[in-house]
């Protein structure tokens, strides 16, 4: 019965597109780790990261209203638009969608624990094997982030990150 259960968990959890950052990281049902961490906010912060459950772009760009941004040819340019890192993109770059070569960055996990320049300087303060498997992205070495051994520290860069991007005025949480 066990067994059955697990196996229709990882069936439905495959299907849901917004959940890719969360396939990414979790590929058995098991116990985690972050569970154990004292801090109430950085069980959160990591809640929120895996379960795509935040107010990165690229979840509340597919909710804005289009009437917050110009025409494009069509509703999909709009909505790519809408995810885009406001920090790495620019305003003006909003004009230019029906150019083949312009691509606007998606403000999206990896942009932000990666590449984003807006959060560098947390990079830099972290421990260097936590910053050595962040910067690899390798996707199928990611899930070791959230393993006992690094989970604090992890769990500390992300929560660093959310209040970097949602500042305690913007961020109820």
């Amino acid at each position: 019965m066990e067994s059955m259960f697990r196996e229709l968990w990882k069936n439905a959890v495959k299907e849901y597109p917004k959940l890719s950052f969360y396939n990414l990281v979790k590929s058995e049902m098991s116990y985690e780790p972050y569970l154990d961490l004292i801090s109430h906010s950085a069980k959160r912060s990591i809640a929120k990261l895996r379960a795509s459950n935040h107010r990165l772009n690229c979840e509340t760009g597919r909710y804005l209203p289009s009437k917050n941004f110009p025409s494009y040819n069509s509703d999909k340019d709009n909505m790519v638009w809408r995810k885009s890192c406001k920090t790495c993109c620019a305003e003006e770059g909003k004009d230019l969608p029906h150019l083949p070569f312009h691509t606007p960055i998606i403000e999206d996990e990896q942009h932000v624990l990666v590449t984003c320049p807006k959060y560098h300087h947390l990079r830099l303060n972290m421990r260097d094997e936590i910053k050595s498997m962040v910067i690899a992205w390798d996707t199928q070495e990611l899930h070791h982030l959230f393993d006992a051994s690094h989970i604090r520290d992890f769990s500390k860069f992300v929560k660093k990150v959310f209040d970097v991007r949602f500042p305690k005025e913007e961020n109820p949480d």
